[in-house]
This record gives C-alpha cells, sequence and structure tokens, in this order.
C-alpha cells in the first residue's frame, strides 16, 4: 500500500487567508503587501494602518483607535507627524493620491475609510485535495471504481502540486543565499520622528556613527556620509536612490527618543529588486546607543554574507558605552564638524565637553582633532597653534581605540602639513584606509598627498575611488580640477570645474581651482571673474590674495597693492597667514618680498608652503632660494 504525507507547514502556506483589492494582494499573516505578484515595499506602522482599514473596509477607521494600537500611552512621539508620515508611505506604496483616492480616503480631523471592493480568500480550494499530516491515502477496496479512480487522480494532482511547491520554496531560498552577493551599499539618513526639530543632531549624529561602523566592513563599499545625507527628506523610491549612489542595498531607520531611552528601527534593502532582507527595532537606554550602531553593523554583515577580519570583529563588538552627558555633547560636536568653517569653534567646545565628562571617549578626542586640523588647513588660526594640538587629540584617541580611522587620517595630515614627514604621512594614510577604506575624506586626502609628491597618476586614481565612494559631492567633482591643475593638465582641470559649477553656481573652490588653470593657459581676466567670484561668496584671506595674485599677473599693481593693504586691515582683527602675502608679490613679480614671506611662512610651519612646487610659482623656479625652500619642506619640484 502506497502512503503519503504532506508536512503541515505547508498546508499552512497553501491555506493561508489572503486579501485582494485591484492590483494588490495582503497576506497578514506573512505581513506581506505584493502587486501582481511582486512584493511592495511597506514599512511596519503603514502596514499596521493598512491592516486596521482592510479589516472594516468601507468604514471609518479613527485616529484615536489608530493611536491606541500603533502608539501606546507609553511611547514618547508626536503622533500627528509620525501618522502623516505613516500614511503617506502607505499611499506612496499603493500609487494613491489623497486629494483622489483609489484606496485611502481622509476624514479630516476623524480618521481613514477603505473605499476600493475589497475580496478575501483563504486559498482553501486545495484542502480536500491534500491531506493533513496525520492523514494516509489509500485506495479503498469497497468503494466504487470510478471514485477509486477520481481518489488516484486527486492524489497525483496533489502529489505533483506540492512537489512543485516544495521545489519553488527550495528555489527560493537556494537563490536567497546563492544569488549575486551585496557589494555596495548606502546608509540613508536616519529619521527624526521625535517631532522635535531640535533633535535633529541627534539623529544625524546617529547616522554618522552608522555609517562609520558599516563602513569598517572592509569587504563593502560604503557610500559617505556627504553623499548620503544629501537624501535626507527625500520622497525618492529606494531603486531610485541605489542608481543614483550605484549601490546594490540600502539601510534605513527611525530615531525617536524620550529622555533617557532611544528607539531605533533599521532596515536592510536589496535595491535591485526593492526585496527586504532584514529589520529590526531596538529599544535602549541612551548610553548603549553607541554600541547599537555597531551591533547594527555587525548584523548588516550577517545578512550580506560578508566575512569580517578579526580586527574588523573586534571593532565591531567592543563599541564604546558613553555617558549620557558625554554622548550629547559628542553628538552636538559632531553637528557643527559637519558645518564647516563656520561650526569649527563650537564643535571644539563640544568634543571638549564630552571628554570632560567622560575622558575614556574616543571618538570625542577624535573629533577635536578633526576640528583642529581643519581649523590649520582652512588657515583660521596659525598651524603651530592648532596642528599640536591636532596630534595630541588624534594620538589620545588611538591609545584608547587603536582602529580609530579617522585620528589616523589626521595624524597623516599633520606628519605631512606640519612636521613635514612625508614618509609617516603615507604610513599614516594607508593604515586609516586599512581599517575604514570606504573613507571619501581619506581617500581624497591621499590623492592630495599624491599630488603633491608629483604621482599624478596615482593621485587621480585614488580620487577615483574617493568619488565612487562620494558619488552626488560637488567637493569631489572640484577636487578633480585641482589634481588635473598640478598635473598641468589644464583643459581637464577647466571642464571639470565648470561642471561642477552647473551644480553650485557659488562654490568657491571651484571658482579657486578653475582660476588657477585659467591663469595658467594665459586666460587672466576669466581668472579674475572667478576669483571675484570666490571673494564675493566667501570673503576668505585666501581667495582675496589668490585674486590679487591673478591682479598682478594682469598687470593691473594698483589692484593688487590695493588688495595687500586689505590682507594687513584684516591681519589686525584676525589670523592672516603669510603664505597670502608671498603669493600676491609673486603675482606682482616682487621675489625678494616673495621669499621674504615664504621664509616666515617656513618658519611658522604654516602648512600651505608645500603648495610653492604648484604652477602659480613657477616664476620662482629659478632662484636659488626656491630650490632650497624645497629641499628644507622635502617635498620633490
Amino acid at each position: 500500500m502506497f502512503v503519503y504525507y504532506v508536512p503541515q507547514t505547508l498546508m499552512e502556506a497553501l491555506k493561508r487567508p489572503r486579501i485582494r483589492f485591484g492590483v494588490f494582494e495582503v497576506d497578514p499573516q506573512a505581513r506581506e503587501l505584493r502587486k501582481q505578484g511582486f512584493k511592495v515595499k511597506l514599512q511596519e506602522q503603514p502596514f499596521q494602518i493598512l491592516l486596521m482599514l482592510l479589516e472594516r473596509p468601507g468604514e471609518v477607521v479613527t485616529r484615536e483607535e489608530i493611536r491606541k494600537r500603533l502608539w501606546p500611552a507609553d511611547t514618547f512621539v508626536d503622533f500627528d507627524s509620525g501618522l502623516n508620515r505613516a500614511t503617506n508611505r502607505l499611499r506612496e506604496s499603493l500609487g494613491d493620491d489623497a486629494e483622489n483616492p483609489r484606496f485611502v480616503e481622509t476624514l479630516p480631523r476623524r480618521g481613514y475609510r477603505f473605499i476600493a471592493p475589497v475580496e478575501t480568500r483563504d486559498d482553501d480550494s486545495t484542502e480536500a485535495a491534500l491531506p493533513k499530516q496525520d492523514s494516509v491515502i489509500t485506495p479503498s477496496e469497497d468503494s466504487p471504481a470510478r471514485s477509486s479512480q477520481r481518489a488516484r487522480w486527486i492524489f497525483a494532482l496533489a502529489a505533483v502540486l506540492a512537489g512543485i511547491v516544495i521545489s519553488l520554496l527550495a528555489l527560493s531560498h537556494f537563490l536567497r543565499r546563492t544569488g549575486p552577493q551585496i557589494k555596495s551599499i548606502a546608509v540613508l539618513p536616519l529619521q527624526n520622528l521625535s517631532g522635535d526639530p531640535a533633535q535633529e543632531y541627534f539623529s544625524d549624529g546617529l547616522t554618522d556613527e552608522l555609517i562609520t561602523e558599516v563602513a569598517k566592513i572592509g569587504a563593502l563599499r560604503v557610500i559617505s556620509r556627504t553623499s548620503s545625507m544629501q537624501y535626507k527628506g527625500t520622497h525618492k523610491s529606494v531603486p531610485a536612490i541605489a542608481k543614483e549612489l550605484g549601490v546594490d542595498a540600502l539601510v534605513e531607520g527611525t530615531v525617536v527618543r524620550s529622555g533617557d531611552r532611544v528607539r531605533v528601527t533599521a532596515q536592510l534593502i536589496d535595491a535591485r529588486d526593492d526585496r527586504h532582507i532584514w529589520s529590526e527595532a531596538y529599544d535602549r537606554n541612551i548610553v548603549d546607543v553607541l554600541p547599537l550602531q555597531a551591533e547594527v553593523a555587525q548584523t548588516v554583515a550577517d545578512q550580506v554574507r560578508v566575512k569580517l577580519t578579526s580586527e574588523q570583529h573586534a571593532s565591531l563588538v567592543n563599541g564604546h558605552r558613553a555617558n549620557s552627558e558625554s554622548l550629547e555633547a559628542y553628538l552636538k560636536g559632531s553637528f557643527f564638524l559637519n558645518q564647516g568653517i563656520g561650526g569649527l569653534d563650537k564643535s571644539i567646545e563640544y568634543f571638549s565637553e564630552a571628554i570632560q565628562a567622560d575622558p575614556s571617549n574616543a571618538q570625542a578626542y577624535s573629533g577635536l582633532s578633526e576640528s583642529y586640523f581643519l581649523l590649520g588647513v582652512f588657515g583660521i588660526h596659525p598651524s603651530k597653534e592648532v596642528y599640536p594640538k591636532a596630534r595630541a587629540a588624534a594620538m589620545k584617541a588611538i591609545e584608547i581605540d587603536a582602529t580609530s580611522a579617522d585620528a589616523h587620517a589626521v595624524l597623516a595630515e599633520v606628519a605631512k602639513g606640519f612636521d613635514w614627514d612625508l614618509a609617516a604621512a603615507e604610513s599614516e594614510y594607508k593604515r586609516a584606509l586599512e581599517l575604514n577604506p570606504s573613507s571619501s575624506n581619506t581617500r581624497a586626502l591621499y590623492a592630495d598627498y599624491l599630488s603633491m609628491m608629483q604621482r599624478h597618476d596615482e593621485a587621480i586614481a585614488e580620487m577615483r575611488r574617493s568619488h565612487e565612494l562620494d558619488p552626488v559631492s560637488i567637493m569631489d567633482d572640484a577636487f578633480f580640477g585641482f589634481l588635473y591643475y598640478r598635473a598641468r593638465r589644464y583643459d581637464e582641470a577647466i571642464a571639470v570645474c565648470r561642471q561642477a559649477l552647473e551644480l553650485g553656481p557659488n562654490y568657491p573652490n571651484a571658482n579657486w581651482f578653475m582660476a588657477l588653470a585659467l591663469e595658467k593657459e594665459g586666460r587672466i581676466p576669466e581668472a579674475i571673474t572667478s576669483l571675484q567670484s570666490a571673494v564675493n561668496y566667501s570673503g576668505a584671506p585666501l581667495f582675496l590674495a589668490l585674486l590679487g595674485h591673478a591682479y598682478g599677473l594682469a598687470g593691473k599693481k594698483a589692484d593688487a597693492l590695493s588688495t595687500l593693504e586689505e590682507l594687513k586691515a584684516r591681519s589686525k582683527k584676525q589670523y592672516v597667514s603669510p603664505f597670502d602675502f608671498a603669493l600676491v608679490y609673486t603675482g606682482l613679480g616682487d621675489r625678494d618680498m616673495a621669499f621674504q614671506w615664504l621664509e616666515t611662512s617656513y618658519s611658522e610651519r604654516v602648512m600651505r608652503i608645500q603648495e610653492l612646487n604648484e604652477p602659480h610659482f613657477d616664476s620662482l623656479r629659478g632662484d636659488p632660494r626656491y630650490a632650497d625652500l624645497l629641499r628644507r619642506i622635502g617635498i620633490p619640484p
């Protein structure tokens, strides 16, 4: 006698109730929304609202009912804002319009109603054909022949159907595990659901931390913060964002904070088929949110089947647990650091507070080192004042956490621009990239170093890698122009800077780099126009000095001398680098005054003296003092 068993789990899958409307189907048990058989991305809260509406089609589901079910009384959140976001996402997934709804109708100040016809199917048509787990199909000896034949036919059909379903399930599992591996990823800005705009620094700061932690997964290409943050508040679809960033997957999530409690949700989406790979919600004390970002990064690595090195694994499992006061100050410091020049003094203030509250906070030391370094780079304070502070803070960060990639990058910049120890600088760049190969910022700094060392092909190749990590950054587009200028490829420099200016017409660095190339092409009037734009937008002494240099080249001596007077007047109120004066005198053709200010720059260890081997100092090359300075600085001619 032949006996055939059908697994109960398969029976449950085949009998699962489905709700259909239009071209959509909802599986409440699997928590899936499908459109014409394909899964549609829908987060948990919008899905819960959809289920509530489908439970009572044609009836009003009140806002209060939704609040009680989705936002219990002990949940601290701006309900109105959260509900609006959730319903908007639901409509986006359904392709619905609030003004002319096909599915979800809004009743102002009351609630919502599902207005489309709804069909519920239990899919029980196979129940008669498929036996339960403990049932046995046998031919009945005393049944009529026709019934016996029908039973055999039903049995055969059931067996074939079950075999097909099992095979499809097995194939689906196999494809999920052996399909194309995810090799690139972007972390989108975590959405602040607190309803308080003043908490943006908190959600942005956690986004930064999550990007930093995921970037430690060396086998993944992780998009930089600069590009990812441009999608804050966007309504673009996952596939559209992924296409623009050139990635296989996205991480997105939300943050809600109430006092010392934080709720973070995160989900990983395969952008190639808009498939949710993983999602999770975490309720933690505020002191645990930094280790949480490392935990999420570890989970991402597991989900995309990436094998971590022992060092990467150790870095992710040993997240620092800062006290709440230190964490608050650290996240505020990070927020102001990302504001650029105008936020550096504030960032130093908050990073210092974070360290005072918790002297073991390595991230705060690393942020402090970067702030001091940028003050020197932008010429806001003298190099000899801020670079030693940058070095001390970076070394303290590494003492606490040897895997601090950003701190190693700062040490590289200090070695290059202040110590003039170029071998040590390259070693630190490589160590920083070993720890975080997805740092577009470190790759750009390393490209700058290679370019200064006259290794132009290597510099441009490294900058291309940086651009892959920061694909929608105007800064990278402009910096390509600077590298081409240094390589004396002036036409290419001008072309890429023009492209950058199309994206940001007032971006001063693009005007700066283009002006340098225009000068070498003999197009001085155009260079002056570009530099005037940079001065009008920024007003930094650097751009004023470059303009004075261009005036000198154009024979406009009075304008150049007027620029010198303005720089002297500014120096009584703010720091003006001696190198800026050297620039103007070089343009005027006054070698003696140029070298006098260059010697002052050397004695004060001004970082920008390393620009001496760039094309705009070609007029000094025949002077023995020029070669002597290059020798002392240690850079090639």
